[in-house]
Parts: C-alpha cells; structure tokens; sequence
C-alpha cells in the first residue's frame, strides 16, 4: 500500500499545520498578473494539514489522500479523491457534512475537521447523482434506476421516496441540484422527458418530451423554473438555453449557447443564471470569454468578468449572497512569468454580481496531465463559507504519481473580509400550489440570503387576506437558510387574489396565491311547459349555484331525440345565475319522451318533455260488398290516419238507415290502424240506398251500400174463353 509521505512545503515562511478548518483572513482583489512562486516543485501538506497561500494569503487544508486511502469497492488504493462537480453542494446546510467522489463511489467526511469518516453504499455513486436535503442535515436524496431515494448519514438507513414506473430510468443528466426551497428535483427520464417532481407532496408536475433533440443539461432555477440546455448553438427554439416553467412551458430563450454555469438569487430577489458565455455566437459587447450575469426574467445579461481566451472556468453559486465562485483552468499549461500566464491563470475566485470586484483567493496550482480529473471543479457550500477543490498539484511530475490523481482541498471564508458579515435577509418566498380553493392549503418556504446564525432566525409572516391563514412567524434553524410553513383557504365566495409576506431584518418578501371561489354548476333546468305537439316550442332556463365570473360561463347543452332540437350552449352573463333557450319539437309520428340536458363543470340537470303525436283520425271506411239484399251480411273496415295508441281506439259506428245494421263502435287495437265489423241488411221490400259511417277524434268516413229488395214475380193469369152465344 502506499502511504502518504510527509514533505516540507518548499515556501519560506508558509507556516504548516494540522487540525480543524479555520477561516482564511486575508485575499486579493488586486488586478493584473499573480505569478505562483515554486510552481514545479511546491508540495501540499498531509492530509488535514494546512498552508498559507503565498501569493493571496488563504489558508488552505488538504482535505483527502487518495493514495493512502483504501479503495472499500475495489481494493488496492484510491486514485484520486474530489468533489462530484461545480452545481452542486457538497456540505449539508450546517456545513457539519460534506461528500467526495472515490472514484465508484462517494466518502462522508466530517465538516469540522475536514476528516474522512466512513464510505457511503456503492448504490451511491457519481451516476446516482446524491444530492444534501435542505430540510434535514442528514439525508442524502439519490436516484437508482427509476427510483428517488433517500439516504440517512446517521442512521444508514435507506428509503424509496417514489418510484416512476413510466421509465426504465431517471437522471439530473450530471449537474442538477435539489431546488433552494428544499423541495423540487428536476429529472429526465429514459434521457428524453423532462419533469420536476416536488418531495411533500409526492407530485409529479407535466413532462416536456426532448425528442430527437439533443441537449446536454437541466438545472432547476430558485423559483423552480427549469433551464434546458441544448447542445446546437443559436437564437431559434431548441437552440443555446431555454427556460421553462414548472410545468414545462416554455418561456424564453435565456442564452445563445451551452456553458458551464451555475443558478442563484442575486440580492434583490432576481433569479439568475451565472454562465460563461465562451461558446456564445453574439456575446454582449467587451465580454469576451466572459462570466455573466442573466436576469432569467428577461434574459438581460451583466457582464461581471472578463477573462483572457486562453482560460476555461467551471463556476459554484452559493445561496443569495451576491457573489459567485469561478476556478479558471489553463488548457496549454502555461509556465508562470511566461507571456502565456496572463491575469487570472489557475485560480480560485469570487467574484460579484453586481460587477463591483472580483476577489481572488488561491492558486489551486492543477496541471492539465489527463483529459478531466486534472479540473478543479470548485464548489461552494451553500452559505458561501467554504470552497472545496480538486488539484493534483503536479505531483505525477514532482513524485511520479499516477497521471489520473488527484486530492480535495479546501478554503473556510466564514469570517474573510469579502463575505458580508450583515444579518441574513429574506430572498424568496415560494408557495405550492400557487391556487387555492375553498379549504385547500399551499405549502410555502422562506429563504434567506444567508445561513441563519446561532439560534436561528424568526422571520415574522403576514396574510393581507382574512381568507388565507397563515402563522405569525415560522423558526429557520441554525445554519439553516430556508423553513416552510403552510397558508390555508377560508371558504371562498368569488375568486380574488391574496399574499403572504415574510419579513426579517428589515427585509420583505411576499408571495402571491390566488383564490379560486368553487366554479358554478347547475343547480336546476325547467321548462314552460312539459309536452308538445309537433313544431311546437317551450322556453327552457337554467340556474346555476352562484353568479358567473367575469366573461360569463357557457354551458352546454344536448338533446337525447332526434324529435327535440335545443341549442348546443346557452350563455349565463356575466355575474347572473340564469339564461333562457328554446326547446322545439319536430314531427311527431308517436307519443314518446325526450330531454334536454344542461352541463357545466363537471354538473348536469335535466328536463323531461313529452313529445305528443297528433290524435288518430279516420281515414277510410271500405265495405266487402256494395249492396245487400234483404238478411245479407258485409264486411266493412275501418282504417285509421296512425297506429292507435295503448289501449286502442273506439270508433264509433252508425247507419242511417233502419234496414242497415252496424254495432255502435269498433275499437281499433293498440300499434293497430284499421279494425272490422259486420253490417246487415234487414227485410228490404224495395230497392233503396244506406249509409255506415265511421267516427273517431272528430273525423268520419263513411260507405254506401244498396239495398236491393227482392225482385217481384207476376201472378199467372188463366187466358180468357170466348163466350159462344147459343144457336
């Protein structure tokens, strides 16, 4: 195994130490050329010991030593130790923790002396991208496969926090962080959609699908917002950097390329992107190769730096405290004194948002010997009090170590002249979701520009709404910078907006939440009359629970028959309860039944309409024979104008004539149109004419018959004799 071996640091006057991180006093914020002394043969102390800066005056402490550092996965030894990347914390919010890639997987270390404590599970590696809890200065959040879970440093133990079974896998794509309010991951899912998934309450928010197109990077913004950084440069959509709201619409293109950056809050609340704009097609004017400031707002761009094209950066933003980390990396390895070591050369800086200065802490003195390890990759804490870095100080040249190692070092600035010792203020009030109903309740977080001081801090709270509750003040702990509390809806007649204001140290921050009164429903539909005859009209009106809003609201409206036409919505104004429409009927061949439905929101009422064909009537009286004769029966039959309704049809029957005999009606069977009966002729003793007629509903029809009377034969008369007169 090889051992770490102590050295004397080659530096005249640099006193060494061992012991706790303690806060470096001095810096620079000269300009200009700072040339390293001892650069090729300058070795770093052992692990946990600390050396003065010899050209800025920070004190720095080796945090690792990856060669005498077991590999617990592997075997053997470790290679080189170093923070996962720049975008993310690696302390807790007390800073009594802080994480480190071993290579496979991550080391725990304590905060306070800066030592390695124990590994944390393989399952958490850099690929499952381990991210501190704002909430609790024990857990750790990560993802395996399609599962967010969570890990207690404490404990050890292991919980799933959701699992989403749509996707095979879920990932931060390398560079997210876990949202200021504590409570918001932004995700990609089998690499093409895009989410923001919220821990309290379990929800998972709309999904914007990438496609085909290629992108490199999401990052969840203070206001959780959502940047989406695509690989194709340019000012078209899906082009440079795009911002999204958190339900994945788009919102603005806030810059022309991909970079490294970082998100925060400046001081006045403004949520930002800090990006080297290298890569920019059309960079702001005299900002070359510059760190930027972007207003996501607007996308307005502050031009806080500019650095000589020679230098790379990777840039660490701290919670709000209008400042922003940056290391600059030199590609070709310059020599110091060299006309190629040009101002800003392979140095830890912290530089302003408001473009004021730029202060310089340390040479992190890396050498680009392999393609990525050699990077610093600075990251802050999240109070902005201490830097972790990578370097491997040349040590591959000076004792022949592995070209791929690397150590973590840090620099604690809690009490620097550069960082502002003012009391934390209130940077953000946030509110989830930002509607209430009546009796619903949003989950609000208050966040500071800085950690909150021994004994916390007591941010008084203020509704200016007797319909939304909230507490008079919520407790942020001790080396906290955010706590949440919950604001409740009363019952809510009309919707109206309303705030709630945090306010600490003179400061204020409010956040706005609109109340949304119960949406109307209908609550009746009646109409002037309930039956009609073909092509006749009734007057329909219907009545909702409570006045419209403003525009008025539509409600549909339909018809179950074909029979019944009634407009497809009627419109209730603006502030009224009612609206009227017009139900006709068509052509009614048979009694039936129709309604008229009304819909609105999710409600419905309904009338019923009888539907009344008009009455039967008679359309044909026919009779088998034309003429009787004396005690002769015929047939006859009634036919009607429509099938007889239930219980069939009377119709009555009548002759006019004594000889005719009829019955006094027929009844016509229900579905049935015609019926018969029987007429017969009585003694007829001559030749006349009789009439039946069939009556129903007020219309008759009628036949003749004739009666024939029997025809008359002539009495035989014996033919007369002539009378002979006697002789």
């Amino acid at each position: 195994m090889k051992n770490q071996i102590v050295r004397t640091i080659l530096l005249a006057g640099i006193i060494v130490s061992v012991g706790s991180l303690a806060p470096t006093l001095a810096q620079s914020t000269a300009g200009g050329v700072a040339v390293p002394p001892n650069y090729d043969t300058f070795q770093p102390p052992v692990a946990g010991g600390t050396y003065v800066d010899p050209v800025f005056g920070s004190t720095i402490q080796r945090v690792s030593n990856a060669p005498g550092t077991p590999d617990a996965a592997n075997g053997g030894d470790l290679t080189w130790i170093e923070n996962e990347y720049s975008t993310m914390s690696a302390f807790n919010s007390d800073n009594s923790k802080f994480i480190l890639v071993h290579q496979s997987y991550f080391g725990l270390y304590d905060g306070s002396s800066g030592f390695y404590m124990h590994a944390l599970p393989f399952e958490i590696n850099a690929s499952s991208e381990p991210r501190w809890s704002r909430r609790d200065n024990a857990t750790l959040y990560y993802h395996s496969g399609n599962e967010l879970k969570s890990y207690n440093v404490l404990t050890g133990g292991i919980g799933v926090v959701h699992i989403f079974s749509e996707y095979s896998s879920i990932s931060g794509n390398g560079e997210m962080d876990i949202s200021l309010d504590g409570d918001h991951f932004v995700y990609v899912g089998d690499n093409e959609f895009v989410f923001v998934y919220q821990i309290s309450t379990d929800q998972k928010f709309k999904v914007f699908d990438a496609g085909s197109q290629p992108f490199d990077s999401v990052y969840i913004t203070p206001e959780n917002n959502v940047i989406l950084s695509w690989y194709p440069a340019g000012s078209a959509r899906y082009t440079g950097q795009e911002l999204f709201d958190i339900n994945m619409n788009f919102l603005r293109q806030v810059g022309h390329a991909d970079g490294h950056k970082d998100v925060t809050s400046d001081v006045n609340g403004d949520e930002s992107l800090i990006w080297t704009n290298s890569n920019d097609p059309n960079p702001i004017a005299n900002c070359n190769n510059g760190i930027v400031k972007i207003r996501l707002a607007d996308a307005s761009q502050t031009c806080l730096l500019q650095l000589d094209w020679s230098l790379a950066v990777h840039i660490s933003a701290p919670d709000g405290n209008g400042t922003v980390f940056v290391d600059t990396e030199a590609p070709s390895n310059p020599e110091p004194g060299s006309s190629a070591w040009v101002p800003y050369t392979n140095e830890v800086l912290q530089v302003k948002l408001d473009g004021s200065g730029t202060t310089r802490w340390a040479h992190h003195r890396s050498r680009p010997v392999n393609s990525y390890n050699w990077e610093p990759k600075l990251s802050t804490s999240r109070d902005g009090t201490r830097l972790l870095y990578a370097s491997n100080y040349d040590l591959s040249n000076i004792d022949g170590y592995n070209t791929q190692y690397a150590d973590t070092y840090v620099i604690a600035i809690a009490n620097s002249s550069s960082t502002s010792t003012a009391p934390p203020t209130v940077s953000s009030v946030q509110c989830s979701p930002p509607i209430l109903t009546t009796d619903s309740a949003s989950t609000c977080t208050v966040t500071l520009s800085a950690a909150a001081p021994s004994g916390g801090s007591t941010v008084a709270l203020a509704s200016n709404s007797a319909l939304l509750s909230a507490p008079s003040s919520v407790m942020v702990a001790a080396g906290a910078v955010s706590a949440g509390f919950t604001a409740t809806a009363g019952q809510i007649a009309s919707n109206q907006s309303a705030s709630v204001t945090a306010t600490l140290n003179g400061s204020s921050q409010s956040a706005s939440i609109a109340l949304t009164a119960p949406p109307a429903t209908v609550s009746s539909l009646k109409c002037s009359v309930s039956s009609l005859v073909s092509s006749a009209s009734t007057t329909c009106t219907v009545t909702l629970s409570a006045a419209t809003p403003s525009g008025g609201s539509t409600v549909a409206l339909a018809s179950n028959s074909a029979l019944l036409s009634a407009p497809s919505s009627v419109t209730v104004a603006a502030g009224t309860i009612s609206a009227g429409f017009t139900a006709t009927a068509g052509q009614i061949a048979s009694n039936q039944s129709a309604i008229v439905t009304a819909t609105l929101n999710g409600s419905s009422q309904s009338a019923s309409i009888a539907l009344t064909a008009p009455p039967a009537t008679a359309s044909s009286l026919k009779c088998g024979a034309g003429s009787l004769a004396s005690g002769a029966s015929t047939t006859c039959s009634v036919t009607l104008s429509a099938a007889a309704p239930s219980g069939g049809s009377t119709v009555a029957v009548a002759s006019n004539s004594a000889l005719l005999s009829a019955p006094s009606s027929v009844t016509v069977l229900a579905g049935a149109v015609s019926a018969a009966f029987t007429v017969t002729a009585g003694k007829v003793a001559f030749n006349q004419s009789a009439r039946v007629t069939a009556t129903l509903n007020g219309s008759s029809q009628f036949a003749s018959i004739e009666l024939t009377a029997p025809p008359v034969h002539p009495i035989p008369v014996a033919p007369s004799r002539p009378i002979q007169s006697k002789p």
